[in-house]
C-alpha cells in the first residue's frame, strides 16, 4: 500500500511516533449532546440549526473555549428533544465540570460561557464522577471511527452514564484517541482491551502512562515534560506532581515539579523536528513535519 493510501494511525505507529506532548491545549470546554450524524466539520456538518452553530462557533471563537459535540455510544437520533450540555474547565489547579439538560440547542446560550472563560463555575449541576469521551468521527478521519468506536463501546459497557462519543479533538493519527475529564487528560493508541482497565485507575485517581498523550492544561512541551518525567519515575496519582513553573529558552523547555517527598523535579527538554515529513491525517493534502520533544535532562532536588 504506498504512502498516500496509508491510514495516518498506520504511519505513526510504524514511525513509532511519540505520543507525548501532543494533546490539543484547552481549558475551557463547551460539549453539546448532538444526536444525529457528523460531517467533516461537526458543528456545521450537522443537524443543528445553522444559526445556532454559527453562533456558538463565534462565541466559543472568541472567548478561546473549545466546543464539540457529543452522543452515547451508537445511539444516533433524529437531533430534537432535551440535550446534555457539559460545561468544564481544565485549568492549571482542579479541573471541574458542570452539567446542564437543555430543552434544546439554542439554550446553550443561556448559560454563562463567559464565566466559563474567566474559569467561573456556571453554577450548573456538579459532575462528581469521571466522564469519558471517545473520538469516533470518522467523517473527519475514518481512524477516528476505526480505532474509536471499539473503544467507546468497551467503555460504555461498563459505564455507559459517564461513556460519550465525541467529535474531532485532535490527533487523528493517534485514535484510538481518549479525553478525560475533569482533569483533562488525553490518551491516544488506547486499544479496546485496555480500555476500561485505564478508565478504572484514572477513577481511582491514577494514570495509564502507556497511553497518556498529555494534560489539555499545558503547552505541549510542558505537557511531554509531565508525560517523560512519570515515565521515568513511574508517578502516576492524577493529583501528583503539580506544576511549579515552565519556561522556554529557544528550542527547550525547563519545567519544575512538586515531587512527592516536598522536594521538586526540573526537566528540560529539546523540541525538534521529526522524520519524515509525512500527510499527518489521512485528507491531508500536503505532508508536514510535526515537533517531537526529547529528554535533556531530569534533575530531583528531595524535600
Amino acid at each position: 500500500m504506498g504512502e498516500a493510501r496509508a491510514r495516518c494511525q498506520t504511519r505513526s505507529r510504524s514511525l513509532h511516533e511519540p505520543l507525548h506532548g501532543t494533546a490539543s491545549t484547552v481549558r475551557g470546554w463547551v460539549l453539546l449532546e448532538e444526536p444525529g450524524p457528523w460531517g467533516v466539520d461537526a458543528l456545521r456538518d450537522s443537524r443543528l440549526d445553522a444559526d445556532v452553530s454559527t453562533r456558538l462557533h463565534e462565541i466559543c471563537r472568541r472567548l478561546r473555549l473549545r466546543v464539540v459535540l457529543i452522543r452515547r455510544v451508537r445511539r444516533q437520533g433524529q437531533g430534537s428533544g432535551q440535550r446534555h450540555c457539559f460545561l468544564a474547565r481544565t485549568g492549571l489547579g482542579e479541573g471541574w465540570v458542570e452539567q446542564a439538560v437543555l430543552d434544546g440547542p439554542a439554550d446553550v446560550f443561556d448559560l454563562d460561557l463567559e464565566g466559563l472563560a474567566r474559569g467561573d463555575r456556571p453554577g450548573l449541576q456538579p459532575v462528581p464522577d469521571p466522564l469519558y469521551f471517545v473520538c469516533t468521527h470518522g467523517r473527519h478521519d475514518p481512524c477516528c471511527a476505526e480505532q474509536g468506536r471499539p473503544v467507546a463501546e468497551a467503555l460504555s459497557k461498563h459505564f455507559p452514564e459517564q461513556t460519550w462519543e465525541v467529535s474531532h479533538i485532535g490527533g487523528d493519527r493517534f485514535a484510538g484517541n481518549l479525553l478525560a475529564l475533569p482533569h483533562g487528560f488525553y490518551f491516544g493508541r488506547v486499544p479496546s482491551d485496555d480500555a476500561v482497565p485505564l478508565a478504572e485507575a484514572y477513577a481511582r485517581g491514577e494514570l495509564d502512562t502507556r497511553y497518556l498523550r498529555g494534560r489539555t492544561a499545558y503547552g505541549f512541551a510542558t505537557q511531554a515534560a509531565e508525560c517523560l518525567l512519570r515515565q521515568e519515575t513511574e508517578i502516576c496519582g492524577v493529583d501528583e506532581l503539580p506544576l511549579i513553573s515552565s519556561r522556554r529558552e529557544g528550542d527547550e523547555v525547563e519545567a519544575t515539579f512538586t515531587a512527592p517527598d516536598g522536594g521538586h523535579y526540573r526537566v528540560r527538554l529539546r523540541s525538534v523536528p521529526s522524520h519524515p515529513e509525512r500527510r499527518l491525517t489521512c485528507h491531508a493534502d500536503q505532508p508536514s513535519v510535526p515537533s517531537e520533544h526529547r529528554l535533556v535532562e531530569l534533575h530531583h532536588e528531595r524535600g
